[in-house]
Formats: C-alpha cells, sequence, structure tokens
C-alpha cells in the first residue's frame, strides 16, 4: 500500500499569525512531492522538509493572496539560485494571470511550466492523481482529492456552504479542510463555512481523519477543534504548522 502524507508549511487563515505562514502543504507518496498552495512564509517552511529541486510539482487551488502570493518569490528562487530548468505548475488561470503580472514582460513561462486546471479536470504528477471541484468562493477556486493507490486525501480549499465534499468522492483518509468559522459568529457574508458545517460534510463522505485549518489569528484554535470534533464521527485534529499526517494513522 502505497502511504500518503501531508505536511503544514502554513495554515493561518486570511492573514498569517504573529510568527506562521498561510496556506501551503507538502503532499508526499514514496516517489512523488507535491507543493500544494504557497501561501506567504511557505516557502522558507518547504525548505525545512525538501529542497526545492525536488519539488515535483506546485499545485495552487485560487489567485486569493494567502494562498498564490508566495508564487512570484518562488519564480525568482528557481531562476536565478537553482538548476531546475522548469518548474510544473498547476492552477488556476487566474494564478497564472496575477503570478505573468509581476514579470517585466508579462510572462512567467521561462520558468513555470503551466498547466491550467478547472472543475472537473483531473492530472497526475508521478503516482499521485490529482482530481478537482470547483468550491463555493467569490473567485474560481479549486478543491481538490490526491489519490495514490487506495490511499487520498481531500483539501477543500476555501468554500462557503454551497459546495458538496461528495463531488471529490468517498471515503478519503483525510480531510484537510478550513474551519474559518465557527457558528458563533458564521454570516452569509462571510464566504467561508464553520467547523460544524465541515466536519458535517466530512461525515457524509465517510472520512476517516479530518484535520480543521485556515483558521484566522485572534479566533481560539482550540473552539475551532471542539466544534468540529461534536460533530465530526472520527478523528479529529487541528492543523499546525510543521506537523505531518499520514494515511496511515
Amino acid at each position: 500500500m502505497a502511504d500518503l502524507s501531508l505536511t503544514v508549511l502554513g495554515c493561518s487563515g486570511s492573514f498569517a499569525a504573529a510568527g506562521q505562514a498561510c496556506s501551503g502543504y507538502l503532499v508526499q507518496s514514496a516517489d512523488t512531492k507535491i507543493w500544494v498552495d504557497c501561501g506567504p512564509g511557505t516557502l522558507g517552511n518547504l525548505q525545512h522538509h525538501i529542497a526545492l529541486s525536488e519539488v515535483d510539482a506546485i499545485v495552487v487551488s485560487h489567485h486569493h493572496p494567502d494562498h498564490c502570493a508566495e508564487l512570484p518569490v518562488v519564480y525568482n528562487a528557481y531562476k536565478y539560485f537553482t538548476e531546475v530548468d522548469r518548474v510544473r505548475v498547476i492552477a488556476t488561470n487566474d494564478v497564472k494571470r496575477v503570478t505573468d503580472s509581476f514579470q517585466s514582460d508579462g510572462d512567467s513561462g521561462d520558468v513555470f511550466s503551466w498547466e491550467l486546471v478547472h472543475d472537473g479536470t483531473t492530472t497526475r504528477v508521478g503516482d499521485i492523481e490529482i482530481k478537482f471541484s470547483r468550491t463555493d468562493h467569490p473567485v474560481e477556486t479549486l478543491a481538490m482529492r490526491l489519490t495514490s493507490e487506495s490511499n487520498s486525501i481531500i483539501y477543500t480549499s476555501d468554500t462557503g456552504p454551497g459546495w458538496s465534499m461528495s463531488d471529490l468522492g468517498a471515503e478519503p483518509d483525510i480531510v484537510i479542510g478550513e474551519g474559518t468559522l465557527l457558528d458563533a459568529n458564521a454570516h452569509v457574508s462571510i464566504p467561508h463555512i464553520t467547523c460544524s458545517h465541515l466536519a458535517s460534510e466530512a461525515n457524509k463522505v465517510g472520512a476517516k481523519h479530518l484535520v480543521v485549518t485556515h483558521v484566522p489569528p485572534g479566533s481560539d484554535p482550540a473552539q475551532h477543534l471542539d466544534e468540529a470534533a461534536t460533530v465530526f464521527e472520527g478523528k479529529v485534529e487541528l492543523a499546525v504548522t510543521g506537523r505531518t499526517f499520514s494515511t496511515t494513522g
């Protein structure tokens, strides 16, 4: 059985808490290393675990800055300080547009080999298949399921309550999902979900393990964990920078 692991490179929601980083995760199988979302601060944290030359692909869920703003810095790192010729970047069209705008000629294609994806796209990086589903968020945002053999991880990215996790299939080993809100501060004007909603969705797909992420600075993470744990029927934990979660437990 091919184990999948997910290491948290950053998990602050919307902006980074003091000493922390925004959204970013390293997903690894025995043969493949994928950097999922590259919010501010995640480039430095990635290098605690692997070298830039070891990254097989960067996958970016959407172009909100707390999920993609490190990319122009990543471009410079690869171009001027590594011998890597081209880096595969799998992302939405708007992620490419924003990243290109930082270059004087409006094109980052000399370093990044872009693969544009959308709702329903399936692609493969090494031995990991990635399936995408558009969420309920103001900009095109793609949740994803990463699968290697019989092991899988669902990452919700950002979403409102109008998206169903079941779009990505049943019985993932791990769901790492945004728990930005609590029932006490939920409001229809905020395009995110509560921890109880996240947990309910994870129950519906039969997830074994739920990891709550994207908790905003100033909010008590313990409250987010408790709200999710009240609803979820399996194991619940909080995302913590540097922590690794594995599909084998």
